[in-house]
């Protein structure tokens, strides 16, 4: 049903359009395939006779459906994980045969993100998708956001929040806006580096997290009062803190277990890389090569992240847009911040080892990463559950571990 509504969204929205068959990494391949209610009975009343029998035989009912709306049926997977409807060039033949209008709701929705922030419909792209991040973590000017009155057809709410309701009168979530804003503020103040910019975003959410945890009552005087210049960061790092990083990710990846739960046969690829360019299969005490990994972090910091910084300035501005930071885990705002640090981190432990294994990399390389990297951990089912647990049991959500992934 198509609606009227007040729309908010970064500038880049409304460059995507899928490409189809010619996509790299197909959102109908290694995922499972969602119907809503109203298009799984749609699909029944379908005329043509031979989508009427490719849907009888591939779509079922799903027993543990969560919402009408996304997951009331599901399509049965091929070899491969693909979709029933995918045909050999990776086209959708539901679309192709009979028409968008018979697309399920997360089908067409994908890799569009919505979520109602006090009545605005807040639209976004999601990066898990090879296009949506090719046009989104590529715009060296960074992300702008707009407003207007717009059209809106099927889509799915990932939330809901109205910040003004009493429900929230008690609750840190009443300045969601305040805080997300002044937090995209600070990663996009490019007169800081970007691991300046992070320990800013952290230091903020840390002192706001104490002040909420305090009751105290001039939080929104605090958050429009709150001036980054005056964060004293030094950019010198300890070179013993990326030894720590090594032997936290290597942890990480265990957790992960990517070779028996990760479908994504990129991301499998990528991590051979790694335990190559790392040398992590010769299962060895990673302190006897603590030099060669700290130059390697060093170098490439220098060569690649610094030079390419917009790359990861986008990648946290549209996260923390898109995944209602700083309460994209919990309530606790510093959970957000910390996992979104590790999201970070991680990405670079993972790049620094794909160039020592490849000796090459490239802003398409970086993109394509981040791309396999979305898809895979922010769509795992527990991961970054599990890792929460972990940090919050081992006493690393404070500011001195933060310190160490930085």
């Amino acid at each position: 049903m198509i609606k009227n509504v007040k729309m908010r969204y970064p500038g880049y929205l409304k460059e995507f359009k899928c490409i189809g068959g010619n996509c790299k990494d197909s959102c109908c391949i290694g995922w499972d395939v969602d119907i809503d209610k109203v298009t799984f009975r749609q699909y029944y009343k379908v005329q043509d006779k031979e989508m009427k029998r490719m849907f009888q035989k591939n779509v079922h009912n799903n027993d543990d459906y969560l919402s009408p709306d996304v997951d009331y049926g599901r399509v049965k997977l091929k070899s491969g994980k693909r979709c029933a409807f995918l045909d050999e060039a990776n086209y959708c033949i539901i679309y192709t045969k009979i028409g968008e209008e018979y697309l399920s709701n997360v089908c067409t929705s994908f890799p569009r993100i919505t979520n109602i922030v006090d009545g605005y419909y807040e639209m976004s792209l999601d990066v898990a998708c090879p296009e949506a991040a090719r046009i989104l973590l590529l715009k060296e000017d960074g992300i702008e956001f707009k407003e207007s009155k717009e059209t809106l057809d099927k889509h799915i709410v990932s939330s809901d929040i109205d910040t003004k309701s009493k429900q929230y009168n008690n609750s840190p979530v009443k300045y969601f806006k305040e805080i997300r804003d002044l937090s995209i503020k600070i990663i996009q103040n490019r007169k800081f580096n970007l691991t300046q910019r992070l320990y800013i975003l952290g230091d903020f959410i840390k002192t706001l997290s104490t002040k909420l945890e305090n009751k105290n009552s001039n939080v929104s005087k605090f958050i429009k009062e709150y001036d980054m210049n005056f964060i004293n960061y030094s950019s010198k790092k300890n070179q013993l803190n990326y030894m720590t990083q090594m032997d936290f990710f290597k942890k990480m990846m265990g957790f992960l277990n990517v070779f028996k739960e990760v479908d994504s046969v990129s991301f499998r690829e990528y991590t051979k890389q790694i335990i190559s360019g790392y040398n992590l299969d010769q299962d060895e005490d990673i302190s006897k090569h603590s030099e060669f990994y700290i130059k390697a972090f060093e170098d490439y910091n220098e060569d690649f992240m610094n030079k390419n910084s917009y790359i990861f300035e986008n990648f946290l501005v549209n996260f923390i847009y898109n995944n209602m930071f700083p309460f994209s885990e919990s309530e606790s705002i510093f959970d957000g911040y910390i996992m979104l640090l590790i999201r970070y981190s991680f990405i670079r432990f993972y790049l620094v080892g794909k160039y020592l294994c490849t000796k090459e990399d490239t802003k398409e390389d970086i993109v394509d990463f981040i791309q396999s990297f979305s898809k895979t951990i922010e769509h795992h089912k527990t991961y970054l559950v599990e890792s929460l647990e972990y940090v919050k049991n081992n006493n690393l959500d404070n500011m001195e571990f933060a310190k160490k992934l930085l």
